[in-house]
């Protein structure tokens, strides 16, 4: 996969979310349908952007939100698939998010907690205000792509996922 990147989108956030949007295991997400009519990696870059825009506007932890949003739902396998624990995907993909984000790049205690977080109602209750972001950011993703609309970073353009 390769990322065509606008010039329009605010350095700042290149600089907390880069070293991940060039990681290969990471660009697998592009292989994933999410929400039927985008892919997971898309869905995780528009949650990201959404999440850092947010965190910015009242003065929370922008580099947080913005690789937790990234990473929240970093599992390379099919939703659609069976899950080893017998549990819901729901409630499964976020443990396995935190534990391959963690695995895979430096993540901070509240980094993990937001991704574990992110499906709250139907899993643990965030514990920071970045944490809250993304779960609201996620859900609006999922409704926005869910009816098939592009919405943020996939409006215009500003960002182009390709194979390679």
């Amino acid at each position: 996969m390769d990322i065509s990147i606008s010039e329009e989108i605010d350095q700042e956030f290149l600089e907390y979310v880069g070293g991940i949007l060039e990681d290969s295991e990471f660009l697998k997400l592009g292989r994933y349908k999410q929400h039927q009519f985008t892919t997971r990696l898309m869905h995780s870059i528009n949650v990201s952007y959404i999440s850092w825009t947010i965190a910015r506007k009242f003065g929370c932890d922008a580099k947080t939100a913005a690789r937790a949003g990234l990473l929240h739902d970093f599992c390379v396998y099919d939703f659609r698939d069976e899950v080893p624990t017998g549990e819901m995907q729901a409630f499964y993909h976020p443990k396995v998010a935190a534990q391959a984000s963690k695995e895979r790049f430096e993540v901070s205690d509240k980094e993990e907690n937001a991704i574990r977080a992110h499906m709250f109602p139907l899993g643990p209750l965030p514990k920071s205000k970045e944490a809250w972001i993304i779960s609201c950011a996620d859900k609006i993703c999922a409704c926005t792509e869910a009816c098939h609309l592009a919405i943020a970073l996939a409006r215009r353009n500003r960002i182009m996922v390709s194979a390679a």
